[in-house]
C-alpha cells in the first residue's frame, strides 16, 4: 500500500513537470510547485499566479486551497518587506470576500500568508506577525500538519470562486469543472443563502460570519460606531474579527478593552485562538487597568487600595442616619457615588441637585439630594485623610491626564465590549484614547444584560453615532428552547439610544435544547444530581446573583466532592471543572450547561431593583448554550 502511494505521488510530479515545463521557473521554486501538485489527492488544489516568476512583489506567487484553508504562498529568495506579504494577503482576502460556502460566509481567519525559501536560505524563519516563513524542505508543516477546516467540497468550491473572480490565478493540476461564465462573477453554489448549520452554536466562529457579521467587521465607518442585539448574536465574535481585520490593513497597536477586566482577559484568549500571529498588535486590558497603567507611566499614582476604600466608605455609613431612612441599603448609596456622582464627574451640588440620574429608576429629592452630596462629600474627606483614591478617580485622573498631554501616537482603532457597563466618565475616557477619526471607535453592548447601575447619554460624551449602528439578530448561542425560556424574562433595555432588539426578537439558528424548571425544597440535593448527571465534555456553570450565594454554592460543590473553581478568576480556556460566580463575572463566557440555583434575597424596594434583577436573571440564564436548570421555590 505504500509504494502504491508513492507511485502515485511521483506519477503526480511527473505530471507537474509537464504541465509547467514552459514556465521559466528558478528550479527550486518547480521543486515547491511539484510538491504542491503531489498533493492533489490528498485535497488540496494550487492557483499560480500567471505572472509568475516575475509576479508582482506585493501579490502571491501561489494560492494553495485546502482542508486546513487557504495559503497565500510566496515564493521569494529573500526575505520580502512586511508590506508586500501583507497586500499579497488582503489582495487574496478581497477575492474571497463573501464567499459562503453552506455554513456562513468565511472570515479571513481562514487564511494565512507563507513566504517558502530555496532550501538554502539562512535568514530568519518562523511566525512573524504577517507570515510564516520556512524553506522549500519544511513543506510538511503546511500540507500534513494543522486544524481541518473545511471539508473536501468546500475546498474545491473556494477554489473555484478564486478561478473565476480574478485573470491572475490559473489551476495547477485540476480541472475546475465550471460552466463557462464571465470571469468576475461569483459561483451560483457560493451565491445562494444556506442556513448555518444547527448541529452547534455556529460551524466555527474563528473562521465563519454571517452576512450581517461580515458586512460589520469590512464596514468603513465615519466616525464612532455601535454594536448591539441580544445575548448569543455575536457581538464579540465580531468585534475580534474587526479588530484583526484592521490590524492586518494597518501598522498601528489596536485597543480592546472593556469595564470589566475578566471581559477583556477572555477576549484575549479568544482572540489568540482565532488569529495567534496578530496578538501583538492588538492590546487587550481593562479600562481601569489601561488608565493604572498611563498614570504609572507618567509617574502618577495609579493604584487603589480596595480595603482602604471600603473602610473609608463603610466609616461614612456608620455615622449616617438620613440615608438610612429613605434607604437603608449600603450598596445601593455606593452606586449612587460610584455610578451617578463620580461616574458622571459631576463636581459641585448645583449640577447633582439637577443631573438626570438615568438608570437609577425613580427621581431622587431635592433634599435628599442634598443629604446624598453631603455623604459623597465626607466619603471624600475620608479618602483624602486615609491618603487614598478610588477607581473612579484613576478614571478621572487618566482623563485629565489626557486632556493635558494626549497620547503621542493615537491607536488606530479602540473596541469597547460591554460598553452598557461603562460610567459616562469611562466613556469619556474611552473616547478620548481613541479619538473620533474613522473606524476608531466601535462601542459593543446590549442593554438589556446591563447588571450595573446607572447610565448615560452618548451625546454627553461628545459622542454620536449618525446612523453608524449595527444589530445583530440570529442567535447562535442558545438552542431553541433556551431561547424561548429566556425571552420570557421582561428586562428593560435602559441603555443608550442606539438600534436594539430585545432578546424575544433573537432568531434561534440551533433547534432543540432543554430546560428544566424545578420545584422542591432540598435544591442542593437536585442541583448535585443534576450536575453528576451531565456528560463528561459538558462545561457548566452554576450562575447566581450575589456574591454571597457563589459562595455558599462553591462551598456545597466542593464539600460533595465536585471539582469548582469561581468564575471571576476565570480566564476563558476550557475546563472540566464547574464554575461557580455571580452574573456579572459571567459575562464574556457561555457554557453547554447552565444552573441557576434560588436564592434567598430581601425583596426590591423600587422599580429599579426590579428591572436590574431581570436583566441579571436574563444575563444568566442566556450563558447556556444546550442545557438551562432553573430552581423555584416549592410549591405547597
Amino acid at each position: 500500500m505504500t509504494g502504491t502511494f508513492h507511485h502515485r505521488q511521483e506519477l503526480l510530479r511527473r505530471e507537474a513537470e509537464v504541465q509547467l515545463r514552459d514556465r521559466p521557473l528558478p528550479s527550486w521554486q518547480k521543486r515547491v510547485l511539484h510538491r504542491f501538485a503531489a498533493e492533489r489527492d490528498n485535497g488540496w488544489y494550487p492557483l499560480l499566479n500567471q505572472f509568475a516568476p516575475h509576479t508582482p512583489r506585493q501579490r502571491p506567487d501561489l494560492v494553495l486551497v485546502g482542508r486546513m484553508g487557504v495559503l497565500v504562498v510566496l515564493l521569494r529568495e529573500a526575505e520580502p518587506d512586511w508590506e508586500d506579504s501583507r497586500a499579497a494577503f488582503v489582495w487574496t482576502a478581497e477575492l474571497l470576500a463573501g464567499a459562503s460556502i453552506g455554513s456562513g460566509m468565511l472570515s479571513e481567519s481562514v487564511l494565512r500568508a507563507v513566504v517558502v525559501h530555496p532550501i538554502e536560505h539562512t535568514g530568519r524563519k518562523g511566525r512573524s506577525t504577517d507570515h510564516l516563513a520556512i524553506t522549500e524542505d519544511e513543506l510538511d508543516r503546511l500540507l500534513k500538519r494543522g486544524e481541518r477546516i473545511l471539508t473536501s467540497d468546500e475546498a474545491l468550491a473556494l477554489a473555484r470562486h478564486l478561478d473565476s473572480r480574478t485573470f491572475d490565478l490559473t489551476p495547477i493540476m485540476w480541472n475546475s469543472q465550471r460552466i463557462p461564465r464571465q470571469r468576475g462573477s461569483v459561483p451560483e453554489v457560493l451565491q445562494e443563502p444556506v442556513a448555518p448549520s444547527t448541529r452547534r452554536p455556529f460551524r466555527d466562529w474563528r473562521y465563519f460570519l454571517d452576512d450581517a457579521q461580515l458586512g460589520a467587521v469590512r464596514r468603513s465607518y465615519s466616525g464612532p460606531a455601535q454594536i448591539s442585539g441580544p445575548a448569543g448574536t455575536g457581538k464579540t465574535t465580531l468585534a475580534l474579527h474587526r479588530l484583526a481585520y484592521l490590524a492586518r490593513r494597518g501598522d498601528g497597536k489596536l485597543l480592546c478593552t472593556s469595564p470589566l477586566p475578566w471581559v477583556a482577559a477572555r477576549a484575549a484568549v479568544r482572540f489568540d485562538q482565532m488569529a495567534p500571529e496578530l496578538a501583538g498588535q492588538i492590546e487587550f486590558s481593562s479600562l481601569h487597568a489601561w488608565a493604572r497603567d498611563l498614570l504609572a507611566g507618567r509617574g502618577r499614582a495609579a493604584e487603589v487600595d480596595e480595603r482602604e476604600v471600603r473602610r473609608a466608605f463603610d466609616a461614612v455609613w456608620s455615622r449616617d442616619v438620613v440615608l438610612h431612612g429613605l434607604r437603608n441599603s449600603r450598596e445601593y448609596w455606593r452606586d449612587e457615588i460610584d455610578r451617578v456622582i463620580k461616574g458622571r464627574g459631576i463636581s459641585s451640588f448645583d449640577v447633582y441637585r439637577t443631573v438626570s440620574r438615568k438608570g437609577r429608576g425613580g427621581q431622587l429629592p431635592s433634599d435628599f439630594r442634598s443629604h446624598a452630596w453631603r455623604f459623597y462629600c465626607e466619603y471624600e474627606r475620608e479618602l483624602s485623610e486615609r491618603g487614598v483614591f478610588d477607581h473612579n478617580d484613576v478614571l478621572k485622573r487618566a482623563l485629565a491626564e489626557l486632556e493635558r498631554r494626549p497620547l503621542p501616537r493615537q491607536y488606530t482603532g479602540v473596541v469597547v465590549d460591554e460598553a452598557q457597563e461603562l460610567t459616562l466618565t469611562g466613556l469619556r475616557l474611552a473616547h478620548a484614547i481613541s479619538g473620533a477619526g474613522p473606524d476608531q471607535l466601535l462601542l459593543v453592548g446590549d442593554g438589556q444584560q446591563q447588571v450595573l447601575a446607572g447610565g448615560w447619554r452618548l451625546s454627553e460624551a461628545g459622542i454620536s453615532l449618525h446612523g453608524r449602528g449595527e444589530a445583530l439578530r440570529n442567535d447562535y448561542r442558545n438552542r431553541a428552547m433556551v431561547l424561548e425560556r429566556a425571552g420570557q424574562v421582561e428586562a428593560i433595555n435602559r441603555f443608550d439610544e442606539g438600534p436594539s432588539l430585545p432578546l424575544s426578537a433573537a432568531l434561534p439558528v440551533r433547534s432543540g435544547g432543554k430546560v428544566v424548571e424545578w420545584h422542591g425544597r432540598d435544591q442542593e440535593r437536585a442541583l448535585l444530581g443534576a450536575l453528576l448527571a451531565l456528560d463528561d465534555d459538558s462545561s457548566a456553570a452554576v450562575i447566581t446573583e450575589t456574591d454571597a450565594a457563589a459562595d455558599h454554592w462553591l462551598r456545597v460543590l466542593r464539600e460533595a466532592g465536585v471539582a469548582a473553581r469561581p468564575l471571576a478568576a476565570w480566564d476563558g480556556r476550557d475546563t472540566t471543572d464547574i464554575l461557580v460566580g455571580t452574573c456579572l463575572h459571567a459575562k464574556g463566557a457561555e457554557f453547554r450547561s447552565v444552573f441557576l440555583p434560588l436564592e434567598p434575597a430581601p425583596p426590591p424596594d423600587s422599580l429599579e431593583d426590579r428591572e436590574t434583577h431581570q436583566r441579571r436573571r436574563l444575563t444568566a440564564m442566556t450563558r447556556a448554550q444546550d442545557h438551562l436548570w432553573l430552581a423555584h421555590p416549592s410549591t405547597p
